[in-house]
């Protein structure tokens, strides 16, 4: 009896340790646990505090001049939602150059053009000491820049300027200011702000750009188009800014695919007060100048029916034309013009390879006049940070450098493929035909192989749609549970058998 006793107790303090042992276990856990929680609190303390040092010393507040302060100085408090850029933190109190834009302004014509209640914003471009706002509206008011943030929010730090030059305000840096308007008083009503575009790289990304003139007008324009890039690319131009009006759904499809692949950005013009369609001009040429400010090197500035072609046998192009130069008071190179006689409109579809490359304007019309004087028509590459303002055939002013530097024929001429139709301008003809005699003169072997290669490959890609035969078509409608068009036709056309 006494010995059973004893196992029953033995095996009562082994149930008793057993579970004691498992409440021990449980406390020691319940400590680590706590104790990793304070550890990690205190990391994490540590690195946020790490993480905002590295961040402020990573973000530098830039002093461009002395009419610039850090954005702790401006009155906004940035909001935690927007992100901070270190591109984006300055702020600045004045323009530079300002008072030779004054000494400017009042040489410049005040006239206003057009009939624009408000400034109407096309774009907007941050350099390193300023903003640059383009319009669509042509005048010399005073206005209000009136900045917003990534959300849209209105930043209350408004900059007082002027529209100089034409269809140009010129507004101070804010920090985190991401789009803007313009209005004509403090208190108006803001139009709908668009982005801020940074051009504050070191060095331009591009050497040679091109702007396209407003494409607008009835006649076809994909051949032209691709005529027009094939052909600048071929010059060395890298990108193409295609100012667009109006052209046809077909003509469009060329357009977006050249949008695809990164060769072209297309600038819509359009506002909410009439003009008629060629009088978009001054303001292309102005948005083009500013646009490609610290952007490229340099920029071309011509119709879709011109060619700027180089003669001298030491530079086949225009890219080894433009390296060659080293004198830095060349700021604009000034071209003269050869009118090309184009007796008809160009073709609205491709058709076949065959019919395509019969209609290549270099193909088909090579009847070219003399050149004519320094100022008939001529036209302009330019370097865009030296310049002030531009019209559409020579620079206004410059900052720095020359006015214009002439390029003589033997090197360089404009050879603009001249429609005999007069669809806006009367005496156009006249003009041209005034330059006789006209001799053929074909463009240059080398140059007439590659790009009519060029044309082909890029059209086809295009429009050279693969086609099906009906049946197959049907295949794929009836798993949208309709028939196919073709295949609805034939049906009709049976029945009525």
């Amino acid at each position: 009896m006494g010995r059973g006793v004893f196992i029953e107790f033995w095996q009562h303090q082994k149930i008793y340790h057993f579970f004691f042992g498992i409440l021990v276990l449980l406390l020691i856990f319940t400590c680590l646990v706590s104790l990793s929680k304070v550890s990690y609190s205190n990391e994490e303390n540590v690195l946020a505090e790490d993480t905002n040092e590295k961040i402020l010393n990573y973000i530098p507040i830039v002093n461009i001049s002395s009419s610039v302060s850090s954005s702790s100085n401006s009155q906004y408090s940035i909001q935690p939602d927007c992100p901070v850029e270190s591109w984006n933190t300055i702020r600045t109190n004045s323009i530079p150059n300002s008072e030779l834009h004054k000494k400017l302004a009042s040489n410049f014509s005040k006239s206003e053009y057009l009939y624009h209640t408000t400034p109407s914003v096309l774009a907007a471009f941050v350099y390193k000491d300023q903003i640059t706002v383009t319009l669509t509206s042509e005048n010399h008011k005073t206005v209000y820049c009136r900045y917003f943030d990534c959300q849209r929010r209105e930043i209350p730090d408004q900059f007082y300027s002027v529209i100089f030059p034409q269809s140009t305000v010129l507004c101070a840096r804010r920090p985190e200011a991401k789009y803007i308007s313009i209005t004509r008083n403090f208190t108006d009503t803001p139009e709908y702000p668009v982005p801020i575009i940074p051009r504050l790289e070191k060095e331009p990304p591009h050497y040679f750009t091109v702007c396209m003139a407003t494409l607008y007008g009835d006649e076809p324009k994909f051949l032209q188009i691709v005529d027009f890039i094939e052909y600048y690319k071929l010059q060395g131009a890298t990108f193409f800014h295609i100012y667009l009006r109006n052209v046809t759904d077909y003509d469009r499809v060329l357009l977006d695919d050249y949008v695809r692949t990164g060769d072209i950005e297309i600038i819509k013009m359009h506002d909410h007060h009439w003009r008629d369609d060629f009088m978009w001009h001054n303001a292309q040429i102005n948005d083009c100048h500013h646009r490609n400010k610290y952007f490229s090197k340099w920029t071309a500035l011509i119709d879709i029916d011109e060619r700027i072609e180089m003669k001298n046998e030491n530079h086949k192009t225009i890219l080894s034309y433009l390296s060659s130069i080293h004198n830095s008071s060349i700021v604009n190179l000034h071209f003269q013009v050869q009118w090309v006689i184009k007796q008809n409109n160009t073709p609205a579809r491709y058709e076949s390879d065959e019919q395509l490359t019969r209609e290549m304007l270099f193909h088909k019309y090579q009847n070219v006049s003399q050149v004519g004087g320094i100022w008939d028509q001529p036209k302009c590459i330019i370097r865009p940070e030296k310049i002030v303002a531009m019209t559409i055939h020579i620079p206004r002013a410059v900052y720095s450098g020359d006015r214009f530097t002439l390029i003589k024929p033997s090197v360089g001429v404009v050879r603009h493929y001249r429609n005999v139709e007069q669809r806006v301008f009367a005496g156009a003809l006249k003009r041209m035909m005034s330059h006789g005699p006209f001799t053929i003169q074909p463009i240059p072997k080398w140059l007439r192989e590659e790009l009519t290669e060029r044309i082909l490959k890029r059209i086809k890609s295009v429009y050279n749609v693969v086609d099906e035969p009906c049946r197959k078509k049907q295949r794929i409608y009836r798993m949208h549970h309709i028939d196919a068009p073709c295949w609805l036709e034939k049906r009709k056309s049976k029945m009525l058998d």
